[in-house]
Protein backbone atom coordinates (compact mmCIF):
# COMPACT_ATOMS: atom_id res chain seq x y z
CA UNK A 1 0.00 0.00 0.00
CA UNK A 2 2.64 2.54 1.10
CA UNK A 3 4.61 1.41 -2.46
CA UNK A 4 1.08 2.62 -3.96
CA UNK A 5 0.83 5.43 -2.16
CA UNK A 6 4.24 6.69 -3.41
CA UNK A 7 3.83 6.14 -6.96
CA UNK A 8 0.42 8.13 -6.69
CA UNK A 9 2.28 11.37 -5.33
CA UNK A 10 4.79 11.24 -7.63
CA UNK A 11 2.21 11.38 -10.24
CA UNK A 12 0.28 13.77 -8.49
CA UNK A 13 4.05 16.19 -8.54
CA UNK A 14 4.36 15.55 -11.91
CA UNK A 15 0.98 17.22 -13.18
CA UNK A 16 1.22 19.96 -10.83
CA UNK A 17 4.87 20.80 -12.14
CA UNK A 18 3.14 20.84 -15.79
CA UNK A 19 0.41 22.82 -15.06
CA UNK A 20 -0.24 26.02 -16.35
CA UNK A 21 0.98 28.06 -18.80
CA UNK A 22 4.22 29.07 -17.88
CA UNK A 23 6.23 31.53 -20.80
CA UNK A 24 9.76 32.67 -20.74
CA UNK A 25 9.93 35.62 -23.16
CA UNK A 26 13.76 35.34 -23.71
CA UNK A 27 15.52 37.46 -26.64
CA UNK A 28 12.77 39.42 -29.16
CA UNK A 29 15.56 39.95 -31.75
CA UNK A 30 14.58 42.78 -34.59
CA UNK A 31 12.72 42.31 -37.80
CA UNK A 32 15.27 44.52 -39.31
CA UNK A 33 18.20 44.85 -39.23
CA UNK A 34 21.32 46.40 -41.10
CA UNK A 35 24.50 44.50 -42.11
CA UNK A 36 27.39 44.39 -40.33
CA UNK A 37 29.92 44.28 -42.83
CA UNK A 38 30.00 45.20 -46.79
CA UNK A 39 32.99 43.57 -47.88
CA UNK A 40 32.24 40.45 -49.48
CA UNK A 41 35.11 37.24 -49.59
CA UNK A 42 34.40 33.97 -50.26
CA UNK A 43 33.63 31.46 -47.27
CA UNK A 44 35.90 28.46 -46.37
CA UNK A 45 34.59 25.62 -43.78
CA UNK A 46 36.28 23.06 -43.43
CA UNK A 47 34.25 20.12 -41.66
CA UNK A 48 32.47 17.46 -43.29
CA UNK A 49 28.64 17.52 -43.47
CA UNK A 50 27.30 15.04 -40.60
CA UNK A 51 23.78 14.55 -39.48
CA UNK A 52 22.96 17.04 -36.49
CA UNK A 53 23.41 15.06 -33.06
CA UNK A 54 20.34 16.43 -31.91
CA UNK A 55 18.85 14.95 -28.34
CA UNK A 56 15.27 14.39 -28.68
CA UNK A 57 13.06 17.10 -27.03
CA UNK A 58 9.88 15.45 -27.19
CA UNK A 59 8.48 15.90 -23.02
CA UNK A 60 7.72 12.34 -21.81
CA UNK A 61 4.39 11.53 -20.12
CA UNK A 62 2.38 14.13 -22.07
CA UNK A 63 -0.98 12.44 -23.05
CA UNK A 64 -1.35 11.98 -27.32
CA UNK A 65 -3.77 14.36 -28.90
CA UNK A 66 -7.28 12.86 -29.11
CA UNK A 67 -7.90 14.36 -32.41
CA UNK A 68 -4.82 12.26 -33.57
CA UNK A 69 -6.16 9.11 -32.01
CA UNK A 70 -9.61 9.27 -33.72
CA UNK A 71 -8.27 9.69 -36.76
CA UNK A 72 -5.43 7.10 -37.74
CA UNK A 73 -4.78 9.02 -41.08
CA UNK A 74 -3.29 12.19 -39.13
CA UNK A 75 0.20 12.29 -37.61
CA UNK A 76 0.81 11.73 -34.28
CA UNK A 77 1.98 14.80 -32.70
CA UNK A 78 5.17 15.66 -31.90
CA UNK A 79 4.13 17.64 -28.53
CA UNK A 80 0.71 17.64 -27.07
CA UNK A 81 -0.30 18.57 -23.82
CA UNK A 82 -3.55 19.87 -22.01
CA UNK A 83 -1.68 23.35 -21.24
CA UNK A 84 0.49 25.71 -22.33
CA UNK A 85 4.25 24.59 -22.18
CA UNK A 86 7.72 25.53 -23.55
CA UNK A 87 9.57 23.34 -25.66
CA UNK A 88 12.56 23.78 -28.15
CA UNK A 89 13.15 21.56 -30.98
CA UNK A 90 15.53 20.93 -33.77
CA UNK A 91 13.61 21.06 -37.17
CA UNK A 92 13.43 17.53 -37.58
CA UNK A 93 11.00 15.18 -39.77
CA UNK A 94 8.63 14.26 -37.11
CA UNK A 95 8.57 17.96 -35.65
CA UNK A 96 8.12 19.78 -38.80
CA UNK A 97 7.09 19.37 -42.48
CA UNK A 98 10.76 20.29 -44.57
CA UNK A 99 9.56 22.56 -47.46
CA UNK A 100 12.25 21.97 -50.78
CA UNK A 101 15.97 21.65 -50.98
CA UNK A 102 17.68 22.10 -46.89
CA UNK A 103 21.48 20.74 -46.05
CA UNK A 104 21.96 19.71 -42.74
CA UNK A 105 25.44 21.09 -41.69
CA UNK A 106 27.64 21.48 -38.21
CA UNK A 107 23.88 20.96 -36.47
CA UNK A 108 22.31 23.34 -38.38
CA UNK A 109 19.73 23.19 -41.05
CA UNK A 110 20.10 25.42 -43.66
CA UNK A 111 17.98 26.36 -45.84
CA UNK A 112 19.00 25.93 -49.45
CA UNK A 113 16.56 28.20 -52.42
CA UNK A 114 14.13 30.19 -52.73
CA UNK A 115 10.75 29.29 -50.91
CA UNK A 116 12.48 26.61 -48.69
CA UNK A 117 11.49 26.29 -45.01
CA UNK A 118 9.53 24.26 -42.40
CA UNK A 119 5.98 24.10 -40.99
CA UNK A 120 4.32 22.85 -38.71
CA UNK A 121 0.59 22.80 -37.16
CA UNK A 122 1.22 25.06 -34.14
CA UNK A 123 -1.99 25.56 -31.21
CA UNK A 124 -0.10 27.96 -28.77
CA UNK A 125 0.70 31.74 -27.77
CA UNK A 126 4.56 32.21 -28.73
CA UNK A 127 7.54 30.90 -31.24
CA UNK A 128 10.79 31.68 -31.74
CA UNK A 129 13.72 30.94 -33.13
CA UNK A 130 17.68 30.77 -32.92
CA UNK A 131 18.64 31.37 -36.50
CA UNK A 132 21.99 31.87 -38.11
CA UNK A 133 23.51 33.58 -41.11
CA UNK A 134 27.21 34.67 -42.39
CA UNK A 135 25.83 38.14 -43.24
CA UNK A 136 29.02 39.76 -42.47
CA UNK A 137 30.49 38.47 -45.56
CA UNK A 138 28.27 39.81 -48.15
CA UNK A 139 27.85 43.14 -48.48
CA UNK A 140 24.44 44.82 -47.46
CA UNK A 141 22.53 44.06 -50.75
CA UNK A 142 22.68 40.71 -49.87
CA UNK A 143 21.96 39.81 -46.94
CA UNK A 144 19.35 36.29 -45.88
CA UNK A 145 15.81 36.76 -44.99
CA UNK A 146 13.23 34.25 -43.47
CA UNK A 147 9.63 35.16 -43.95
CA UNK A 148 7.09 34.13 -41.10
CA UNK A 149 3.50 32.46 -42.61
CA UNK A 150 0.69 32.12 -40.56
CA UNK A 151 -2.40 30.41 -41.87
CA UNK A 152 -1.01 31.08 -45.54
CA UNK A 153 -0.75 35.11 -44.69
CA UNK A 154 2.91 36.53 -44.32
CA UNK A 155 2.80 38.08 -40.75
CA UNK A 156 6.51 38.87 -40.18
CA UNK A 157 9.99 40.05 -42.29
CA UNK A 158 13.09 39.31 -40.74
CA UNK A 159 16.89 40.26 -41.57
CA UNK A 160 19.00 38.11 -40.49
CA UNK A 161 22.20 39.30 -38.44
CA UNK A 162 25.54 37.78 -38.42
CA UNK A 163 25.87 34.75 -35.89
CA UNK A 164 23.77 33.25 -34.13
CA UNK A 165 20.25 35.16 -33.26
CA UNK A 166 17.27 34.74 -31.10
CA UNK A 167 14.39 35.93 -33.10
CA UNK A 168 10.46 36.15 -32.03
CA UNK A 169 8.14 35.17 -34.61
CA UNK A 170 4.98 35.13 -33.17
CA UNK A 171 3.80 36.58 -29.47
CA UNK A 172 0.34 37.32 -29.37
CA UNK A 173 -3.29 35.55 -28.68
CA UNK A 174 -3.58 32.19 -28.75
CA UNK A 175 -3.86 30.14 -31.84
CA UNK A 176 -5.75 26.70 -32.51
CA UNK A 177 -4.53 24.38 -35.04
CA UNK A 178 -2.27 26.84 -36.94
CA UNK A 179 -0.37 26.64 -39.93
CA UNK A 180 2.88 27.86 -39.19
CA UNK A 181 5.82 28.19 -41.70
CA UNK A 182 8.93 29.63 -41.88
CA UNK A 183 10.15 30.44 -45.14
CA UNK A 184 13.47 31.66 -47.17
CA UNK A 185 12.64 35.25 -48.75
CA UNK A 186 16.20 35.24 -50.20
CA UNK A 187 17.76 33.37 -52.55
CA UNK A 188 20.68 30.59 -52.64
CA UNK A 189 23.78 32.78 -53.40
CA UNK A 190 23.37 35.08 -51.06
CA UNK A 191 23.71 34.78 -46.86
CA UNK A 192 22.92 32.07 -45.41
CA UNK A 193 20.16 31.34 -43.35
CA UNK A 194 19.78 28.19 -40.95
CA UNK A 195 17.89 27.43 -38.53
CA UNK A 196 19.49 26.22 -35.06
CA UNK A 197 16.45 25.45 -32.69
CA UNK A 198 12.66 26.64 -32.51
CA UNK A 199 11.09 27.23 -29.15
CA UNK A 200 7.50 27.44 -28.87
CA UNK A 201 4.97 28.41 -26.10
CA UNK A 202 2.31 25.56 -27.35
CA UNK A 203 -0.53 23.11 -26.13
CA UNK A 204 -0.08 21.06 -29.57
CA UNK A 205 3.10 20.89 -32.26
CA UNK A 206 2.98 18.48 -35.26
CA UNK A 207 4.17 18.39 -38.93
CA UNK A 208 1.69 19.81 -41.46
CA UNK A 209 0.59 16.69 -44.08
CA UNK A 210 1.72 16.28 -47.26
CA UNK A 211 -0.05 17.11 -50.34
CA UNK A 212 -1.26 14.86 -53.16
CA UNK A 213 0.25 16.85 -56.05
CA UNK A 214 4.02 17.69 -55.64
CA UNK A 215 5.61 20.52 -58.18
CA UNK A 216 9.19 21.26 -59.18
CA UNK A 217 10.28 24.73 -60.39
CA UNK A 218 13.59 25.07 -62.33
CA UNK A 219 14.34 28.58 -63.14
CA UNK A 220 16.39 31.95 -62.98
CA UNK A 221 15.91 35.44 -61.08
CA UNK A 222 12.53 35.59 -62.19
CA UNK A 223 11.44 31.89 -59.89
CA UNK A 224 14.12 33.41 -57.49
CA UNK A 225 11.30 36.92 -56.84
CA UNK A 226 14.72 39.26 -58.42
CA UNK A 227 13.60 42.64 -57.29
CA UNK A 228 9.75 41.88 -57.31
CA UNK A 229 9.25 44.04 -54.60
CA UNK A 230 11.63 47.05 -55.86
CA UNK A 231 10.36 50.77 -56.42
CA UNK A 232 11.94 51.61 -59.30
CA UNK A 233 13.50 49.70 -62.31
CA UNK A 234 16.43 51.13 -62.21
CA UNK A 235 17.82 49.61 -59.01
CA UNK A 236 20.21 47.11 -59.08
CA UNK A 237 19.95 43.28 -57.40
CA UNK A 238 19.11 44.14 -53.25
CA UNK A 239 17.61 41.06 -51.11
CA UNK A 240 15.65 43.30 -49.15
CA UNK A 241 13.29 43.95 -52.26
CA UNK A 242 13.29 40.36 -52.75
CA UNK A 243 9.98 38.11 -51.78
CA UNK A 244 10.25 34.71 -53.01
CA UNK A 245 6.31 34.00 -51.59
CA UNK A 246 5.27 36.68 -54.25
CA UNK A 247 6.25 34.95 -57.67
CA UNK A 248 4.76 32.63 -59.73
CA UNK A 249 6.17 29.51 -58.27
CA UNK A 250 4.95 30.50 -54.76
CA UNK A 251 1.28 31.85 -55.71
CA UNK A 252 0.56 28.36 -58.20
CA UNK A 253 1.30 25.54 -55.22
CA UNK A 254 -1.04 27.74 -53.32
CA UNK A 255 -3.42 27.93 -56.33
CA UNK A 256 -3.16 24.30 -56.65
CA UNK A 257 -2.76 23.32 -52.63
CA UNK A 258 0.79 21.66 -53.94
CA UNK A 259 3.81 20.87 -52.17
CA UNK A 260 6.19 22.04 -54.53
CA UNK A 261 10.23 22.92 -54.59
CA UNK A 262 12.32 25.89 -56.36
CA UNK A 263 15.27 25.19 -57.46
CA UNK A 264 16.73 28.61 -59.09
CA UNK A 265 19.17 30.93 -59.03
CA UNK A 266 19.72 34.99 -60.27
CA UNK A 267 21.49 34.84 -63.53
CA UNK A 268 22.10 31.21 -64.17
CA UNK A 269 21.20 29.36 -67.54
CA UNK A 270 21.79 25.71 -69.11
CA UNK A 271 25.21 26.60 -71.59
CA UNK A 272 25.59 29.97 -70.10
CA UNK A 273 24.95 32.35 -67.03
CA UNK A 274 23.67 36.10 -67.76
CA UNK A 275 26.42 37.47 -69.50
CA UNK A 276 27.01 41.45 -70.84
CA UNK A 277 28.88 39.93 -74.53
CA UNK A 278 27.00 37.24 -77.34
CA UNK A 279 29.38 34.39 -77.73
CA UNK A 280 31.67 35.42 -74.31
CA UNK A 281 29.97 31.94 -72.14
CA UNK A 282 29.76 32.99 -68.54
CA UNK A 283 29.55 29.59 -66.77
CA UNK A 284 30.59 29.05 -62.74
CA UNK A 285 27.28 27.37 -61.87
CA UNK A 286 24.96 26.64 -64.59
CA UNK A 287 21.87 24.78 -64.34
CA UNK A 288 23.35 21.13 -64.94
CA UNK A 289 25.79 21.59 -62.47
CA UNK A 290 23.98 21.65 -59.80
CA UNK A 291 20.23 20.25 -60.12
CA UNK A 292 21.31 17.25 -59.01
CA UNK A 293 23.16 18.02 -55.65
CA UNK A 294 21.34 18.94 -52.81
CA UNK A 295 23.18 22.83 -52.57
CA UNK A 296 26.62 22.78 -54.71
CA UNK A 297 26.77 26.38 -54.36
CA UNK A 298 26.82 26.05 -50.93
CA UNK A 299 29.22 22.81 -50.54
CA UNK A 300 31.59 24.88 -53.46
CA UNK A 301 31.77 27.71 -51.15
CA UNK A 302 33.46 25.39 -48.34
CA UNK A 303 35.76 23.53 -50.73
CA UNK A 304 34.16 20.55 -51.20
CA UNK A 305 34.63 18.34 -54.22
CA UNK A 306 32.32 15.63 -53.70
CA UNK A 307 28.94 17.07 -53.29
CA UNK A 308 25.98 16.01 -51.59
CA UNK A 309 23.30 14.38 -54.21
CA UNK A 310 19.68 15.09 -53.15
CA UNK A 311 17.24 12.39 -53.10
CA UNK A 312 14.58 13.32 -55.13
CA UNK A 313 12.48 10.19 -53.28
CA UNK A 314 10.73 9.07 -56.60
CA UNK A 315 10.41 12.67 -58.22
CA UNK A 316 7.76 15.49 -58.58
CA UNK A 317 4.04 14.82 -60.14
CA UNK A 318 4.91 18.07 -62.27
CA UNK A 319 7.98 19.72 -63.00
CA UNK A 320 8.14 23.35 -64.61
CA UNK A 321 11.38 24.45 -66.68
CA UNK A 322 12.14 28.14 -67.11
CA UNK A 323 14.81 28.60 -68.19
CA UNK A 324 17.17 30.16 -71.26
CA UNK A 325 16.31 33.35 -70.79
CA UNK A 326 20.09 34.39 -69.49
CA UNK A 327 21.37 31.51 -72.37
CA UNK A 328 19.63 34.53 -74.87
CA UNK A 329 22.10 36.70 -73.58
CA UNK A 330 24.81 34.56 -74.80
CA UNK A 331 23.26 32.59 -77.75
CA UNK A 332 22.23 35.94 -78.83
CA UNK A 333 20.76 35.45 -82.61
CA UNK A 334 23.48 33.25 -83.67
CA UNK A 335 22.82 29.68 -85.30
CA UNK A 336 25.58 27.96 -83.78
CA UNK A 337 25.71 29.19 -80.30
CA UNK A 338 21.38 28.63 -80.28
CA UNK A 339 22.29 25.03 -81.36
CA UNK A 340 24.50 24.28 -78.58
CA UNK A 341 21.10 25.59 -76.18
CA UNK A 342 19.01 23.34 -78.60
CA UNK A 343 21.76 20.49 -77.43
CA UNK A 344 21.98 21.41 -73.82
CA UNK A 345 18.04 21.54 -73.28
CA UNK A 346 17.76 17.86 -75.13
CA UNK A 347 20.12 16.42 -72.46
CA UNK A 348 18.69 18.53 -69.43
CA UNK A 349 15.28 17.02 -70.27
CA UNK A 350 16.81 13.77 -69.81
CA UNK A 351 18.49 14.45 -66.87
CA UNK A 352 14.95 15.75 -65.30
CA UNK A 353 12.90 12.84 -66.67
CA UNK A 354 15.17 10.34 -64.81
CA UNK A 355 14.89 12.56 -61.89
CA UNK A 356 11.27 12.15 -61.58
CA UNK A 357 9.94 9.52 -63.84
CA UNK A 358 6.10 9.71 -63.17
CA UNK A 359 6.42 13.69 -63.85
CA UNK A 360 4.31 15.55 -66.55
CA UNK A 361 6.84 17.94 -67.40
CA UNK A 362 6.44 22.04 -68.65
CA UNK A 363 9.08 23.76 -71.00
CA UNK A 364 7.95 27.39 -70.62
CA UNK A 365 9.87 30.60 -71.25
CA UNK A 366 8.58 34.19 -72.28
CA UNK A 367 7.67 36.59 -68.85
CA UNK A 368 11.32 38.55 -69.98
CA UNK A 369 11.46 37.52 -73.52
CA UNK A 370 10.50 34.30 -75.60
CA UNK A 371 13.74 34.72 -77.74
CA UNK A 372 15.03 30.67 -77.36
CA UNK A 373 11.40 29.10 -77.12
CA UNK A 374 12.15 27.71 -80.59
CA UNK A 375 14.66 26.02 -79.74
CA UNK A 376 12.90 24.39 -76.79
CA UNK A 377 9.90 23.20 -78.48
CA UNK A 378 12.49 21.84 -81.40
CA UNK A 379 14.25 20.44 -78.05
CA UNK A 380 11.48 19.03 -76.75
CA UNK A 381 9.70 17.35 -79.71
CA UNK A 382 12.77 15.99 -80.54
CA UNK A 383 13.29 14.38 -76.99
CA UNK A 384 9.97 13.37 -77.40
CA UNK A 385 10.07 11.36 -81.08
CA UNK A 386 13.50 9.54 -79.59
CA UNK A 387 12.34 8.57 -76.17
CA UNK A 388 8.37 8.08 -76.80
CA UNK A 389 7.89 10.27 -74.12
CA UNK A 390 4.66 11.81 -74.31
CA UNK A 391 4.79 13.60 -70.78
CA UNK A 392 6.43 16.45 -72.17
CA UNK A 393 5.12 19.85 -72.98
CA UNK A 394 5.11 23.27 -74.04
CA UNK A 395 3.66 26.19 -72.46
CA UNK A 396 4.33 30.16 -73.42
CA UNK A 397 4.27 32.62 -70.72
CA UNK A 398 2.74 36.08 -71.58
CA UNK A 399 5.55 39.02 -71.95
CA UNK A 400 5.44 41.23 -68.88
CA UNK A 401 3.28 44.20 -69.66
CA UNK A 402 5.00 47.61 -68.65
CA UNK A 403 1.37 49.05 -67.04
CA UNK A 404 2.20 46.49 -64.54
CA UNK A 405 5.31 47.78 -63.58
CA UNK A 406 8.80 46.62 -63.94
CA UNK A 407 10.87 45.07 -60.64
CA UNK A 408 14.61 45.98 -60.45
CA UNK A 409 16.46 45.87 -63.55
CA UNK A 410 13.43 45.42 -65.84
CA UNK A 411 11.99 41.76 -63.69
CA UNK A 412 8.66 40.90 -63.34
CA UNK A 413 6.57 43.17 -60.32
CA UNK A 414 4.54 41.37 -57.73
CA UNK A 415 1.71 42.00 -60.68
CA UNK A 416 3.29 40.11 -63.22
CA UNK A 417 4.23 37.10 -61.04
CA UNK A 418 0.81 37.25 -60.24
CA UNK A 419 -0.30 37.17 -64.08
CA UNK A 420 2.01 34.48 -64.89
CA UNK A 421 0.72 32.36 -61.96
CA UNK A 422 -2.53 32.87 -62.79
CA UNK A 423 -1.83 31.75 -66.81
CA UNK A 424 0.34 28.56 -65.48
CA UNK A 425 -2.54 27.56 -62.71
CA UNK A 426 -4.63 27.84 -65.72
CA UNK A 427 -2.55 25.71 -67.61
CA UNK A 428 -1.49 22.98 -65.31
CA UNK A 429 -5.43 22.22 -64.19
CA UNK A 430 -6.10 21.43 -67.74
CA UNK A 431 -3.25 19.27 -67.88
CA UNK A 432 -3.98 17.67 -64.73
CA UNK A 433 -7.40 17.10 -66.23
CA UNK A 434 -6.11 16.08 -69.91
CA UNK A 435 -7.44 18.96 -71.60
CA UNK A 436 -4.03 20.71 -72.64
CA UNK A 437 -4.44 19.62 -75.96
CA UNK A 438 -5.97 23.02 -77.22
CA UNK A 439 -3.51 25.11 -74.77
CA UNK A 440 -0.17 23.55 -76.62
CA UNK A 441 -1.40 24.16 -80.23
CA UNK A 442 -1.91 27.87 -78.81
CA UNK A 443 1.92 27.85 -78.11
CA UNK A 444 3.08 25.70 -80.90
CA UNK A 445 4.02 29.15 -82.86
CA UNK A 446 6.81 29.49 -81.40
CA UNK A 447 9.06 31.65 -84.06
CA UNK A 448 10.80 34.68 -82.79
CA UNK A 449 8.23 37.25 -81.48
CA UNK A 450 8.12 41.02 -82.17
CA UNK A 451 9.30 40.75 -78.79
CA UNK A 452 12.98 40.02 -79.71
CA UNK A 453 12.76 43.01 -80.86
CA UNK A 454 12.36 45.54 -78.13
CA UNK A 455 14.74 47.21 -76.40
CA UNK A 456 13.59 46.58 -72.80
CA UNK A 457 16.74 46.78 -70.38
CA UNK A 458 17.30 43.30 -69.13
CA UNK A 459 20.05 43.57 -66.69
CA UNK A 460 21.52 40.51 -64.81
CA UNK A 461 18.59 37.93 -64.53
Amino acid sequence: MQKRIAVFMAVMTMLCVLAGCSRDNGTSGNDISDAASTEQVSMTEEPALTEPAVEETTVIGHDLDPLAIAHSDEMIPYFFSTECEEVTFYPSEDAVKRMGRYIEYKDIYYLSYSCSGVSFLFTGDRVEAVLTSNGSVYSDNQQGFVGVIINGELTKRIQLESGDNTYTLYDGEMLENAEFAIVKLSENQMATTGIVSITANAKKIAPKGKSDLQIEFIGDSIACGYGNEADDPSDGYNSAQQNATATYCYYTAEDLNADFSVVAISGIGLISDYTDTVGEREDYLLMPDVYGYTDANFELRRGYEELTPWDFKGGSDIVVINLGTNDYSYTGRDEYYQGEFFDAYYKFLGTVREANPDAEIVCTLGIMGSELLGQIEGAANAYSEDTGDERVHIMKFDYQDEEDGYGGDYHPSVATQRKAADQLTEYLRGLLSGEEETAESETAETENDTEADMDIEQDAQ
